[in-house]
């Protein structure tokens, strides 16, 4: 999972603060400010174990250090007065980008001034919170930062509406002209591409005001999730009743007992299906809210809308939808493999999470996973292993699970700040699988940030998740190279299979049934509950086929999502493109060596300083081609069939014995 710090442009400077949550290791619970949910389930790491300790208990060595940040609460009060200070200096450019470079020039530093202490303000609230959900003080220091971004996005509004009202001949001068001008010369080209759909400054203003009131279905989905639903109670494989929670729900899922698998299943889903009508509705609101945006700029799609911003062809969406639905054969021989390996007449929604193989990597210690981290990515060269042993030794990274503290892993921080990185680790493949996952992200932004300046400092979501899955692809490819037996590679492949499965094929799932419920109201039609599960339905089946039996409550599925109400939309099918190239980027940096290494390296140093498909061109990938997603199938598909050949090494070493 991972968040984004804001920074970079004055138009987009703090709304990519709320952006990115990767299905990585997630809790399968939602949390309020950023989306976490069962994405992938086959990656949770839910325990069930009640003796978590406080935080005071847990060892400063496994905690960060974010007094780099803040040194206390009094240092954060001070900036955020600082920040009252400086709102009003960037107001005063108001109706003057215009006048000459050097007035351009100076109202872009004043708002990349001002926004590195909003940045700040807020990651260190948020991470503070994070902490300790039962801390009061720090949620409420969180919640007054989110109105100090709030206020800031108001502010600054009038930006890009002036920004594009200067003629294109104009603004080519100022830049030519004004010496310091031509650094932002691509923020500017990003800026100029958005000309026929940028409001005037008043209409912008209004579109801001309104972003409060028309984010409000994500908040009351997370209420519903959080604080209203119940699921009742489960008996668990020793026969005791446990409350059945979201956080609960993937351990329940990965239970060898199939009983306790339909019931925590059926009991989940069946609190989603009494708010069938009522979550229906609220997802209406969010898709009509935002298809109403879309329009207001003069798209003729909220899909294309929301490729255009990140200079995504809408082609790439689309190629991804027709190639996984034709490839989808190799899932579904996966599914009836996992059917025979259970041992069960027919696969049921329950099964698709249970173990198939013992594990034979287990009670990993963190100081080990640290090592068999960095012995995996050697082939990324020693100045990457230089970083990622300096973020142990500066506190960096938040290992353990403590009471309170948010589920699930994630990493965060600001341009000037350490990029931070939080696990709930306890040994596990998964738990050593996501540190390489979350050290791919800081290391990323810490290459960006220590190469490019701070309006290139971030970089677009579709970038973000590749080079964590990048890792995790050389991680595993060390891995089974090194299986010391048929079962250890057995068990290493169906884990990696579970996390292609749900990181790419169900993403793609995804994706494909928000196309088709934002076109159903483009259209003019009503999302009504039938409507939804009807839509859901029909893309689980064009996937999953007949190797797995659609329980009716499965197509109500769509409603416990919460990616799916999300600001921007159209977000997850990232994951899976994501997933394509860092599948293609790991196989070329292992079999080419130190070309493919320069070309991936030198794309995690370039932040945002070009369009991330043409960054992806750069490193030898070409997303606008459906090639690298049939690609990637047939890599699905191959390790099917080397799963296939160890289970059968494995059944003839048993039968030798």
């Amino acid at each position: 999972m991972r968040q984004r710090v804001f920074h970079g442009s004055p138009r987009r400077a703090l709304s990519t603060a709320l952006s990115l949550i990767s299905p990585k290791t997630i809790s399968t619970t939602s949390a309020s400010l950023v989306l976490t949910a069962g994405l992938l389930l086959g990656n949770a790491t839910t325990t069930l174990a009640q003796d978590v300790p406080e935080r005071d208990e847990i060892a400063a060595q496994y905690k960060w250090d974010l007094t780099d940040m803040y040194a206390d609460a009094d240092a954060w009060e001070a900036d955020k007065e600082r920040l009252k200070t400086l709102l009003p200096k960037l107001e005063a450019y108001r109706g003057r980008l215009g006048e000459s470079g050097e007035t351009l020039l100076a109202a872009i530093r004043q708002s990349e001034d001002i926004s590195k202490i909003v940045g700040n303000l807020y990651v260190y609230a948020g991470l503070k919170s994070f902490e300790d959900t039962r801390v009061s003080e720090n949620a409420a220091r969180f919640s007054e930062a989110q109105t100090l971004y709030a206020n800031y996005n108001e502010v600054a509004s009038f930006f890009s509406p002036e920004l594009l009202a200067i003629p294109e001949d104009q603004l080519e001068q100022m830049i030519a002209n004004t010496e310091g001008l031509a650094m932002y010369r691509h923020y500017l080209d990003e800026e100029s591409r958005m000309r026929p759909y940028t409001l005037s400054a008043d209409e912008e203003r209004l579109l801001a005001m309104s972003g409060d009131a028309l984010g409000k279905f994500s908040s009351v989905f997370n209420a519903i999730d959080n604080a209203d639903l119940k699921f009742g109670t489960v008996v668990d494989e020793e026969g005791n009743e446990v409350e059945l929670t979201n956080s609960r729900y993937g351990a329940f899922l990965h239970s060898s007992d199939r009983r306790v698998r339909e019931d925590a299943w059926k009991g989940l889903f069946k609190a989603y299906e009494q708010l069938n009508h009522t979550l229906a509705a609220n997802y209406e609101g969010h898709v009509k809210s935002r298809v109403f945006l879309a329009k207001a700029r003069g798209f003729d799609s909220r899909l294309e809308a929301a490729t255009y911003s990140n200079g995504i062809p809408t082609e790439v969406y689309r190629n991804l939808i027709t190639a996984v639905r034709e490839g989808a054969e190799p899932l579904q021989r996966y599914l009836r493999l996992r059917e025979r390996m259970l041992g069960v007449e027919q696969l049921e929604i329950w099964d698709l999470y249970a173990p198939i193989v013992e594990p034979t990597i287990d009670n990993v210690s963190f100081e080990e996973a640290k090592t068999i981290v960095a012995d995996a990515l050697e082939p990324l060269g020693d100045d990457y292993l230089e970083v990622y042993w300096k973020g142990f030794d500066q506190g960096w990274v938040d290992a353990f699970a403590n009471a309170g503290k948010r589920g699930g892993a994630y990493s965060w921080g600001t341009y000037t700040s350490k990029p931070y990185l939080s696990m709930n680790f306890e040994g596990t493949l998964n738990d050593v699988s996501t540190l390489a996952h979350e050290y791919g992200h800081s290391i990323h932004s810490y290459l960006t940030r220590a190469t490019q300046p701070y309006v290139y400092g971030d970089y677009r979501i579709f970038i973000a998740e590749i080079a964590s899955m990048t890792n995790e692809a050389i991680l595993m490819q060390k891995l089974l190279r090194e299986a010391s037996s048929p079962a250890e590679r057995a068990y290493l492949l169906s884990s990696y299979l579970d996390e292609f499965r749900g990181g790419f094929y169900r993403q793609a799932s995804f994706a494909d049934f928000e196309m088709q419920a934002h076109a159903k109201v483009e259209a003019g039609e009503a999302l009504t509950a039938d409507t939804l599960n009807a839509i859901y339905a029909d893309v689980f089946n064009a996937y999953y086929g007949d190797a797995v039996r659609a329980d009716e409550l499965n197509q109500i599925e769509w409603s416990r999502i919460p990616h799916f109400l999300r600001g921007d939309n159209f977000y997850v099918y990232q994951y899976s493109t994501s997933f394509v190239a860092a599948t293609a980027l790991a196989k070329q940096i292992l079999e080419q060596g130190e070309p493919a290494r320069e070309r991936f390296l030198d794309m995690l140093r370039s932040g945002s300083s070009d369009y991330p498909i043409e960054l992806l061109k750069k490193a030898g990938i070409d997303m606008t081609s459906p090639q690298p997603v049939y690609d990637t199938i047939a890599v699905f598909d191959d390790y099917v069939t080397q799963l296939e050949e160890a289970l059968a090494e494995m059944e003839a070493e048993s039968s030798d014995g």
